[in-house]
């Protein structure tokens, strides 16, 4: 990976997990000890935030490929973490889920 590419995934990892734990000491109030399913989704966040750095490297160093199994494989993962908490409880579901869109609120609120 290159340096900028570096940079940038290390700022949103950080603010993933800022959140994170914002999120979860404000909604502690609400659902107690499931609040901690927000972590388990951040934790899907943040992997997601690498491997799609890898996929970013992979298509800068290969530009023939284009459609990516790590497209598909992320994507899985997300389904997999959001399917397993489903089944423990709703409010699991509810907070994997807000965890998950850690990875994008990170996004939005980095500059450009």
């Amino acid at each position: 990976m290159n340096i900028e590419l570096k940079k940038k995934v290390k700022e949103i990892i950080i603010k993933i997990i800022l959140l994170s734990i914002i999120e979860f000491l404000s909604l502690l109030y609400f659902y107690k000890i499931t609040a901690l399913f927000i972590f388990l989704g951040s934790c899907g966040a943040i992997a997601g935030i690498l491997m799609m750095a890898d996929e970013i490297k992979r298509l800068v160093t290969n530009p023939k490929h284009k459609v990516s199994k790590g497209y598909i494989i992320r994507y899985t993962f997300f389904a997999i973490i959001l399917f397993v908490t489903g089944m423990i409880s709703k409010e699991g579901f509810f907070l994997s889920f807000l965890g998950l869109m850690n990875m994008k609120f990170a996004a939005i609120i980095s500059p450009k």
